[in-house]
């Protein structure tokens, strides 16, 4: 035993050592925990590069419509766009008018619904909402109880003259950027998705769209990607801890 108030080589190498293990434990623990697969809070959503390597399963679409329906769900095909709207009305969007939307995925469910209020008028009638639980390969049937790692929306005006703006866009709450094509496809994706999603905003076509049915904006709900892992702050806050707890074991054992 090293004299009161020193630490001898052999306790300050047993400390270390029962430290780094405890440190790895609880760190293991912690990423498990908090990239559980179902019945996770969600954490912040943020605005975040394309990580790559995300698979797109199902999603929801509003589109100007030229010759055919302005809003669809769809699942992980893509070109299963069942079901759909398609209001009365030609054309069916006024220029320069602000439309609200709504895209919604119920997790105890697999539900997602899509709302779109064409008339303007404050809320989600009849003709303005659909939604589906049941979906097909190559995705799942049921998506019940999943959690996604990312969400994706994407404004298409490529190869056409028309223009467009996403606006007050909220995800679970969150308030983010608008998004603007501006004669091009952007992709923008967000992370902390998990668990219930509300997707809420306002779409405005600034002029006429085209023949290729653009502008578009697709809401794709995507799995896989990199796997999340503990942020650095929060594993050196985690270190510090069990070293307390370290030594204050050490000091029982003298």
């Amino acid at each position: 035993m090293a004299e009161a108030g020193l630490l001898s080589l052999g306790d300050i190498v047993h400390m270390t050592s029962f430290v780094s293990r405890a440190t790895l434990i609880a760190a293991v623990a912690a990423s498990v925990f908090a990239f559980a697969p179902t019945g996770t809070a969600s954490a912040s959503v943020a605005a975040v590069a394309d990580p790559g390597g995300t698979t797109s399963e199902i999603g929801a679409r509003i589109r100007w419509g030229a010759t055919g329906f302005e809003a669809s769900v769809y699942d992980a095909n893509g070109l299963n766009q069942n079901p759909t709207l398609n209001p009365g009305g030609s054309p069916v969007w006024q220029l320069n008018q602000a439309y609200g939307f709504e895209v919604r995925f119920t997790q105890a469910t697999g539900e997602l619904q899509l709302s779109v209020d064409f008339n303007r008028g404050g809320s989600f009638g009849a003709g303005e909402v659909i939604s589906r639980s049941s979906f097909a390969a190559p995705g799942l049937v049921s998506y019940a109880g999943i959690d996604f790692s990312y969400l994706s929306i994407s404004g298409n005006e490529g190869g056409s003259t028309a223009r467009s703006t996403l606006s007050n866009l909220l995800i679970n709450g969150t308030s983010l950027p608008s998004i603007t094509p501006n004669g091009a496809l952007v992709d923008q994706f967000y992370s902390g998705v998990a668990g219930d999603i509300v997707i809420t905003g306002d779409i405005t076509f600034l002029n006429s769209g085209t023949s290729q049915e653009r502008p578009a904006y697709d809401f794709r709900f995507r799995s896989g990607g990199p796997t999340p892992v503990p942020e650095p702050a929060t594993l050196a806050l985690l270190g510090m801890g069990l070293l307390g707890l370290g030594a204050a074991r050490l000091r029982r054992r003298r």
